[in-house]
């Protein structure tokens, strides 16, 4: 048992020469990730999603539910070209 610390110490003492390991690594010497861009194309979306309930809603007009289809898919458009519009005024590039 005496042989073994007696091995033991001088590797502890040579571990800490070999530098700080990479989770030790201070934060500055890592890498910073890119801040998110803005995400300008949500009015987009919502205008294609608005033109797909018009479109759900005239196939079933003659069940009843396609006018609703149709009213709640022309409101969705218009708050997607109001998106886009806001999109034009503040992601600007």
């Amino acid at each position: 048992m005496p042989v073994l610390r007696a091995l033991a110490i001088p590797l502890l003492l040579l571990a800490p020469a070999a530098g700080p390991s990479a989770a030790c690594a201070p934060a500055a010497a890592q890498s910073r990730p890119e801040p998110p861009r803005p995400a300008c194309q949500g009015g987009r979306d919502t205008v294609a999603f608005g033109r797909m309930l018009v479109e759900y809603g005239i196939a079933t007009l003659r069940y009843g539910i396609g006018i609703v289809l149709v009213f709640l898919g022309l409101v969705v458009m218009a708050l997607g070209y109001l998106l886009v519009l806001v999109d034009l005024l503040f992601c600007w590039k």
